[in-house]
């Protein structure tokens, strides 16, 4: 029985660690995804950022994925992808908007 039980755990953990892995390589690449729509919002001009901030806000979500990716915090990697991902596209948004100023002919 005891070999049973201490079996199971093994597998248990092997998916799970597989699980995790997964989830890590699908984060990897929304966090690409979202890098190549803020280059190019980059290039237009269109950067998301406050006037005191030390760097843009998709700088500082792309800090904090790294950080929880070393710490293994996969709900912290989450939040920041989400993030990083709603700025860039909201940036690109932004630059493709045909909107003109007020004052503008």
């Amino acid at each position: 029985m005891k070999k049973l039980i201490a079996g199971l755990t093994v597998a248990m953990a092997l998916v799970g660690f597989n699980g995790a892995a997964n989830a890590s390589a699908d984060l990897d690449a929304k966090m690409a995804e979202a890098a190549k729509i803020h280059g190019e919002a980059k290039a237009g001009g269109f950067v998301w950022k406050q006037k005191k901030m030390k760097q843009n806000y998709f700088d500082t979500y792309s800090a904090q994925y790294d950080e929880a990716k070393k710490k293994g915090d996969a709900k912290k990697m989450e939040s920041a992808a989400e993030s990083a991902m709603r700025t860039a596209k909201g940036e690109m948004a932004q630059m493709t908007a045909d909107v003109k100023a007020a004052w503008e002919k």
